[in-house]
């Protein structure tokens, strides 16, 4: 019938006198209108490839032997380190001290990286959360049995747009705008780190220095003593006990010599690994030791517990991650929906133009986010709780390092009027020693007193320094004033 029917036509068209079958005006219509929905859906495919190959990838393949080699020519001097350290109004110099040596090892050490990453990260997420969803693009096609004339198939795009719930979606917003605030105070804790461990460091080198020169002139002594007594054994003036005793006493200064030496030269290499450089980047580096000549604690230190136990930044993060869990919470509460998803399609069958406008949204039937409003609940109670702890934490590291610090003090002054005491003694042996009341071997005695006496004072200075940064790191707050530039 279909065959007949479409011969029948031609018969018409050429009884009207043509000379073949002829297009009416609709059915050019037709064809223009369905030549324009293909070219629409045509132009949508292209501008969707042409949109997702705006974001490449390029990969970054790590070399593990070119980055042991990069470690182990770093320097004090190559040319990105000696710009941050003059962005910063630090350039290298003449000495290198507890500030520039801070600033290198925030350059160089990979803590700072990681922390400055995850605050990359943040803002990363932030924009994902603020960022419009982009809209659906497809491509509708039926087929009708029953009408195969003048075809069969129907075609259309479809496009579809999500409005968001907008308060969930507040609400994940702030919390990423949490998340950078956390990120932010990481930053400032790694920082505060790393300058303890360049300050531990340096400490532990400039207190191993003294102690090396303190046992060299303790040894020096003792050889002294060892061979006044062997002059004095050969004169049957001293035993030979006394002798072996003096000769063994000189042993061992010279064996804690040695062990001082190795101490010395074991910090030194701690330093350049604390600061992220191999031991040879610190060979024929001028080291200062400044920030250990002048001590600048406050008063009060009350005032600065009490802006600590809030402006620490770990207790900041701590809050940071407070409010975050608080921002989830609201958005799992007002999350039962994404959105509503609205499809307007456009398509051509059968001589006719169809529109049709779909609207699509979740049904919270079988669930209303219990669970994820569980889940929430729990998170911000635990965020709760770790904030409480941090707060605990800093209020008893800086009640520790107070007490620390007044006690190493104390035994610091102690030290020091046990100093004095032993050095009145040894200028009363020199003037008994010139008026030849007394022997050699009694003033070089008198002297040992006063190396050791020495040592002991270097032992409580070593606790007390420690104790100020301590107190330092508890509190977060420069206590010394540095007198040079390094």
């Amino acid at each position: 019938m279909t065959i007949g029917h479409g011969c029948d036509a031609c018969r018409g068209n050429s009884g009207r006198g043509g000379i073949g079958p002829r297009r009416s005006a609709p059915e050019s219509a037709r064809g223009s209108a369905a030549g324009r929905t293909g070219t629409l859906v045509a132009i949508a495919c292209a501008v969707c490839m042409v949109l997702t190959s705006c974001a490449s990838f390029r990969p970054e393949p790590i070399n593990l032997r070119a980055s042991a080699r990069r470690f182990s020519a770093r320097t004090l001097h190559n040319r990105r380190l000696t710009a941050y350290l003059t962005a910063l109004g630090r350039p290298p110099g003449n000495s290198w001290g507890l500030r520039r040596l801070t600033y290198v090892a925030v350059f160089e050490r990979p803590r700072m990286k990681i922390v400055r990453a995850d605050y990359r990260i943040a803002l990363g997420r932030l924009r994902t959360a603020e960022q419009v969803p982009n809209p659906k693009l497809g491509v509708s096609a039926g087929f009708n049995v029953s009408q195969p004339l003048p075809t069969p198939w129907s075609v259309g795009p479809i496009l579809t747009f999500l409005v968001q719930n907008f308060l969930s979606k507040d609400a994940l917003i702030g919390a990423a705008r949490q998340n950078i605030v956390a990120a932010r105070a990481a930053i400032d804790s790694v920082a505060w780190d790393e300058r303890q461990r360049v300050y531990d460091a340096l400490l532990a080198l400039w207190l191993d220095r003294r102690t090396h020169m303190l046992y060299r002139r303790q040894a020096a002594v003792d050889r002294a003593i060892a061979r006044a007594v062997l002059e004095r054994y050969r004169v049957g003036a001293a035993s030979a006990t006394a002798l072996t005793t003096a000769r063994l006493n000189a042993e061992r200064a010279a064996f804690r010599q040695h062990q001082a030496q190795l101490a010395a030269s074991l910090a030194k290499a701690r330093l350049a690994s604390v600061v992220g450089l191999p031991a040879a980047a610190l060979q024929r580096i001028r080291i200062s030791f400044a920030i250990f000549r002048e001590l600048r604690v406050p008063e009060d230190l009350a005032a600065d517990e009490r802006i600590a136990v809030v402006e620490r930044p770990a207790v900041r993060r701590a809050l940071a991650d407070y409010n975050g869990a608080q921002y989830r919470l609201k958005a799992a509460v007002y999350g039962l929906s994404s959105g509503v998803k609205i499809s307007p399609t456009y398509g051509m069958s059968q001589d006719d133009y169809q529109y049709a406008l779909g609207i699509h949204a979740h049904v919270p039937i079988f669930n209303q986010h219990a669970g994820q409003i569980a889940v929430a609940r729990a998170e911000r109670r635990l965020a709760a709780q770790q904030l409480k702890s941090v707060q605990e934490s800093v209020f008893s590291q800086i009640h520790q390092a107070v007490i620390y610090w007044r006690r190493s003090g104390s035994v610091m002054s102690a030290s020091r009027q046990a100093l004095r005491s032993v050095d009145r003694e040894l200028a009363a042996s020199r003037q008994a020693y010139h008026a030849g009341t007394i022997g050699e071997v009694r003033l070089l005695g008198a002297r040992l007193l006063v190396l050791r006496a020495r040592l002991e004072l270097l032992s409580a200075e070593r606790e007390h320094y420690r104790a100020g940064g301590n107190l330092m790191a508890a509190l977060h707050r420069r206590l010394w004033k540095e007198r040079d530039e390094s």
